[in-house]
Parts: structure tokens; C-alpha cells; sequence
């Protein structure tokens, strides 16, 4: 999953750096978006440490 957004984010840079802006932008937030959930799943996951 990591790497789907890494990979979306160099597309939106290579994107910009071409001068399609407004696919940079949707790449971009599209990997902000990818990366919110991601973040959200980590965060509310239960740890299963038996202590």
C-alpha cells in the first residue's frame, strides 16, 4: 500500500514538472486521501500484545 502512494505521488510530481497541472493535483490528492486511510487504519488498530 506504501508503495501506491509513493508511486502517486511521483507521478503527480512528473506530472507538474511537464505542466499538466490539474492531473498533478488530482494524483496528489488522490495519494492524500490513500494516505489518510492509511494512516486512520494503523491508528485505530488493536495491538494484540498478551502482557
Amino acid at each position: 500500500m506504501m508503495s501506491l502512494i509513493f508511486l502517486l505521488l511521483l507521478i503527480a510530481m512528473v506530472s507538474a514538472f511537464i505542466g499538466k497541472k490539474s492531473m498533478s493535483y488530482a494524483f496528489f490528492a488522490i495519494s492524500v486521501v490513500i494516505g489518510l486511510y492509511w494512516f486512520h487504519h494503523h491508528a485505530t488498530d488493536t495491538l494484540s500484545i498478551l502482557l
